[in-house]
């Protein structure tokens, strides 16, 4: 592995991350408004009753499940999926930026191969298992999400460290080690 494969894992998880916001968040989204709008109605139905005198309980039950139902929808798919959806396109991008550096480098491509799988291993275990949790449910696979975000950190900073002893150097940017003469 070279970088070129997390340019290319990158923009193909970009696009999945893109599409998978539309089609499978916003529609999670649409059925909790619904959820809303039945919280909403039940709400005003015991304001009604206030009016008169004291709501009956079966209205304030209705209105307090009708609350709770909607909140536990919200909590699910609003946070844990826009999160996933954020880390997703970040992590993407940083592939691409990821893999770019690492062409640069002049390190051993032992070394390289290291840094190019924690990079895509930190996306797919980080954010790719946050859209297991979030989309689909799968709440057993959340607590390794941590796996991917030291893979990531890890591979920042090993990139970080190879940058200093490996960068090569680059036609037309002045000031980077190894840089031939241009003119």
């Amino acid at each position: 592995m070279s970088g070129k494969e997390n340019i290319v894992f990158g923009l193909i998880y970009f696009a999945f991350t893109a599409v998978l916001g539309p089609v499978l968040l916003v529609p999670g989204n649409g059925g909790n408004f619904q959820k809303m709008m039945a919280a909403d109605k039940a709400v005003e139905a015991m304001a009604e009753e206030m009016k008169t005198g004291e709501p009956k309980a079966v209205t304030q039950a209705a209105a307090v499940a009708a609350i709770m139902d909607y909140l536990k929808g919200a909590k699910r798919i609003g946070f844990i999926a826009s999160a996933a959806h954020a880390h997703g396109n970040l992590e993407s991008l940083l592939n691409v930026v990821a893999g770019l550096v690492i062409l640069t480098l002049q390190i051993p491509s032992s070394y390289k191969t290291l840094l190019s799988l924690l990079f895509i291993i930190g996306a797919v275990m980080h954010s790719g298992l946050l859209y297991l949790v979030a989309v689909f449910g799968i709440r057993a696979v959340g607590g390794f999400t941590m796996i991917g975000a030291v893979a990531i950190i890890a591979g920042l900073l090993l990139t970080g460290i190879a940058s200093v002893i490996g960068i090569k150097g680059i036609k037309g940017i002045k000031g980077i080690k190894g840089q031939k003469n241009a003119g």
